[in-house]
């Protein structure tokens, strides 16, 4: 299943604000990448499984089957973000 191409930078900011408020979830950390954003680290398919949820009403199912780190990293730069290693 391929990343929706209507998660924009908005879908993003909102999830990086819910990761704000709650957390990351057991076993959704960053473990080599992760998005950096005013000196915060997110992991990068957190953010577009959440950032999904804004904008098509339902969370992505982070199994690599779905979609990939290497594909969350690829599409969040091409909307601007920045990623790093971990």
């Amino acid at each position: 299943m391929p990343i929706p191409n209507n998660i924009e930078r908005e879908h993003i900011f909102q999830a990086m604000l819910r990761i704000e408020r709650e957390g990351i979830p057991a076993r959704r950390g960053a473990r080599e990448w992760a998005t950096e954003y005013e000196g915060k680290q997110y992991p990068c398919k957190l953010l577009i499984s959440w950032g999904n949820l804004y904008v098509n009403g339902e969370e992505l199912d982070p199994d690599p089957t779905n979609f990939t780190t290497y594909m969350a990293q690829e599409y969040l730069q091409e909307k601007g973000f920045n990623n790093i290693h971990l």
